[in-house]
C-alpha cells in the first residue's frame, strides 16, 4: 500500500508487491528524476512512485509518464548527465523502442547512477513475445542484476545505482513477471532528505557528442569499465554460494533461486548452490570457483539459456556436464516453476520427482477441457465494442476490408463477433502496415489504434502515409486513458505523473496539422452515425481519420458515481423476439441469453445504451426508476 511504501520509519517491516519494492528502493536511492510509459508487468512501479512524490514531505524527484520508452530513457538520461540519478522503467518489449538511446549511452556513460527497469514477461502473459533482455545488456555492454526476491529487489535497485555510479555505466535491473507481482516481506530502509534542485549546465561535448571520432574513443572507455564491472561482480554481496554434500550443483539466476530451494527440499537433497544476481557481466571467477568442485551443473534461469551458453564454455575447462535448456533438461519457452525445476534437477540426478507431476498436469489438462472456454472480452460499456461492431458491419458490407491494428484493449477486437482485428505486430505498427497494404491489396483499409499507442509509436507512421498519399482510413479509438496498463495518464489528458495538470494535445488537431483533410470526431456510442462516418471516409480519396471518442467505461464509471450520478441500466422488453443480435453480433458482457431468453444483468450494465441502438426490435430500454 502506497502508506507503507513512503513509511519513513527505518527498520519497520511491512509486505510489499515486487513492483512497489522496486519503487521503495528507488525512494531510498533518493532517485531526481523517474520516467516511464507503462508496460505490464512493470506498471505499478510507476504507479507508485506516481503517488508517493505526492506524499513524501522531505524527499524531492520528478517523475512522469512519458510519450514512449525511448523518450523516458532519454528523460532519465538527461539527470544522470549532470550527475543527478535518473531511473526509467519499461517492459522487455519496451526496450526496443529504447534500443536506439541505450547503445549509445553506454558509450557516453553515467554520471549520476541511472538505471532502467526491464520488467520481462515470461510465459507472454501480457505480451507480444517473449524475448529474454539480458541479451541487450551483452550487447550494449552494461551490467544486468536480477534480484530473487521481493525483499532483494528494494536492497538491489539500491544497489545497482551504486555500481551505476562506481563505474560510469547505465545498468539494466531485469525482473520477470513472477517478481513483479508477487509480495513479501521488506524490512524499510532510509528515506533521504533531499530536494530536486537545479544545477548548472557544464559542457562536455567530447564525452556527449557521439560523433565517430568520440565514439571511437568511448567504445575502448566502455570495454575498460566492463572489465571493472566482471572484476567487481566477482565480490558482488548478492551472488551466494551454498555448500552442499555432492558433486552435483546447481546455478540458479535472479527468480529461479527459490524455485531451486524449493525443489531441493521436495527432493530431499542438498547440493551445492549458487544464487547468481549479476547476470551480465558474468562472475568468472566465482563461477570457476564454483564449477571446479563439480562433476554435474544445472543452470536454471527464465526464457533463454543465456547463463548457460557462457558456463559451458568455462566447464569445458574443468570436465564438468552442464545441464540446461539447450539439452532438454528445463524447457525454452515459458517461465519455470517449482514441478518443472525439480523434474529437471531429478533429471539430473537420475532419481524420480518427489510428486508423479506428468500425471497431475494431465489430470488438468482434462479437468480443464470440460469447462467452457473464457477469453477475455470487452468490459460493459466498452466504447472499443461500439466501434467494432460497427466497423464489422461496414467491412461486411464491402465484401471484406483489411483491418491491421495495434496494441491495447481494442486488440480483443480479434475476437468473435466483432473480427475487426486483422493485424497486431507491435505499439505503432498498424498505420505502417497499412499504408504498405495500401499498395498491394485491392481491398478497403481501415486502421485502429488506441490513444495512448497513437502518441507512443503511430504519429512518425502516419506522416509518413500521408507524404506518400496512400489511400487508407485511420480510427483512434480514443478512450482518454492508456486502459490496458492501469489507466495512466498519456499526452492526450489534462494531467500527467504525480497528479501534476499538464497540457493535452489533441488528436484530431494533430492530425489536422498534417494536411490531413477528412477528420472527424465521432461518439462510437451513436452506432449509426460511426457507420456512416466510417463509408465516408474509406471513400474519401488518400488519408482520412475518424476519432472515436468516449471515456473508458471504467472511468466513466467512476466519474459518475464520484458525482452522485446514478447509473440507469437498461433491460430487454417483452417484444424480444429473440433474433440474439445483442447476443450474436455485439456481445456485451451485460447482456445474457439463457437458452430461454435474453437478459441484461443490472449489476454489470453501464448504461451506454447501445445494445438498445443495435436491437432491430427496439425492444431494449432504459430500466424504469425504482423499477
Amino acid at each position: 500500500m502506497i502508506k507503507d511504501v513512503v513509511m519513513d520509519a527505518e527498520g519497520e517491516k511491512v509486505f510489499f508487491l515486487g513492483n512497489e519494492a522496486i519503487a521503495r528502493g528507488a525512494i531510498e536511492a533518493g532517485i531526481d528524476v523517474y520516467a516511464t510509459y507503462p508496460g505490464t508487468p512493470s506498471s505499478e512501479i510507476s504507479d507508485t512512485l506516481s503517488e508517493a512524490c505526492k506524499l513524501l514531505r522531505k524527499m524531492e524527484f520528478y517523475m512522469e509518464y512519458s510519450t514512449n520508452e525511448k523518450v523516458a530513457f532519454e528523460v532519465a538520461v538527461a539527470a544522470s548527465m549532470v550527475g543527478k540519478r535518473g531511473m526509467c522503467g519499461m517492459k522487455h518489449v519496451g526496450v526496443n523502442v529504447a534500443a536506439d538511446a541505450l547503445f549509445s549511452f553506454a558509450y557516453v556513460g553515467a554520471k549520476g547512477g541511472f538505471v532502467v527497469v526491464s520488467a520481462d514477461d515470461p510465459t507472454l502473459h501480457s505480451s507480444q513475445n517473449e524475448q529474454d533482455n539480458r541479451w541487450y545488456g551483452e550487447a550494449a555492454k552494461i551490467p544486468v542484476i536480477e534480484p530473487s526476491t521481493v525483499s532483494e529487489a528494494k536492497e538491489m535497485v539500491k544497489e545497482a545505482f551504486t555500481v551505476s555510479e562506481e563505474f560510469n555505466v547505465p545498468v539494466m535491473f531485469r525482473t520477470c513477471t513472477r517478481l513483479n507481482h508477487a509480495s513479501g516481506i521488506v524490512e524499510l530502509g532510509k528515506i533521504p532528505e533531499k530536494k530536486l534542485e537545479k544545477v548548472d549546465w557544464k559542457r562536455d561535448p567530447f564525452t556527449n557528442v557521439l560523433v565517430p571520432a568520440i565514439a571511437r574513443q568511448r567504445k575502448l572507455l566502455l570495454l575498460e569499465r566492463l572489465g571493472k564491472v566482471k572484476d567487481a561482480f566477482n565480490k558482488f554481496s548478492f551472488n551466494k554460494i551454498s555448500d552442499g554434500n555432492r558433486k552435483e550443483g546447481v546455478i540458479a539466476c535472479g527468480l529461479d533461486y527459490v524455485y531451486v530451494v524449493e525443489a531441493l527440499e521436495r527432493l530431499n537433497v542438498n547440493l551445492p548452490v549458487l544464487k547468481l544476481a549479476t547476470q551480465f557481466p558474468l562472475p568468472e571467477k566465482t563461477l570457476e570457483d564454483f564449477i571446479s568442485k563439480l562433476d554435474k551443473v544445472a543452470i536454471v534461469e527464465e526464457v533463454d539459456p543465456f547463463v548457460e551458453l557462457h558456463v559451458r564454455a568455462l566447464a569445458k575447462d574443468y570436465g564438468v556436464e552442464v545441464y540446461g535448456k539447450t539439452n532438454g533438461y528445463f524447457p525454452e519457452s515459458y517461465e519455470l516453476n517449482i514441478p518443472v525445476v525439480e523434474k529437471g534437477i531429478a533429471k539430473m540426478l537420475g532419481m524420480q520427482p518427489s510428486v508423479d507431476y506428468d500425471s497431475a498436469i494431465q489430470r488438468a489438462s482434462e479437468i480443464q477441457s470440460i469447462a467452457p472456454p473464457r477469453p477475455p472480452v470487452f468490459c460493459p460499456g466498452c466504447p472499443h465494442a461500439a466501434s467494432f461492431y460497427a466497423l464489422k458491419k461496414v467491412s461486411d458490407e464491402y465484401g471484406g476490408i483489411a483491418l491491421p491494428s495495434d496494441i491495447g484493449c481494442y486488440t480483443l477486437g480479434v475476437n468473435k463477433p466483432f473480427e475487426a482485428v486483422d493485424i497486431c505486430l507491435c505499439m505503432g505498427g498498424g498505420i505502417g502496415i497499412s499504408n504498405g497494404l495500401a499498395r498491394v491489396v485491392k481491398n478497403k483499409v481501415v486502421v485502429t489504434v488506441g490513444d495512448s499507442t497513437f502518441f507512443h509509436a503511430a504519429i512518425p507512421a502516419l506522416i509518413d502515409a500521408v507524404h506518400s498519399q496512400a489511400n487508407l482510413t485511420l480510427i483512434v479509438l480514443d478512450n482518454s486513458t492508456t486502459a490496458m496498463t492501469g489507466h495512466q495518464p498519456h499526452p492526450g489528458i489534462v494531467q500527467r505523473g504525480c497528479g501534476v495538470e499538464a497540457k493535452a494535445i489533441s488528436v484530431e488537431d494533430l492530425a489536422r496539422g498534417l494536411g490531413i483533410e477528412f477528420v472527424e470526431v465521432v461518439r462510437p456510442y451513436n452506432i449509426k452515425k460511426m457507420e456512416e462516418t466510417i463509408k465516408r471516409a474509406i471513400e474519401h480519396e488518400g488519408v482520412s481519420v475518424i476519432v472515436a471518442k468516449q471515456l473508458c467505461a471504467i472511468l466513466w464509471n467512476r466519474q459518475r458515481k464520484s458525482k452522485g450520478i446514478e447509473i440507469r441500466p437498461f433491460e430487454v422488453l417483452d417484444n424480444c423476439n429473440l433474433c440474439l443480435e445483442c447476443v450474436s453480433s455485439f456481445a456485451c458482457p451485460a447482456i445474457i441469453y439463457d437458452g430461454e431468453k435474453v437478459w441484461i444483468d443490472a449489476a454489470q450494465c453501464a448504461g451506454c445504451g447501445v445494445c438498445a441502438r443495435v436491437c432491430p426490435e427496439g425492444a431494449i430500454k432504459p430500466k424504469k426508476k425504482g423499477s
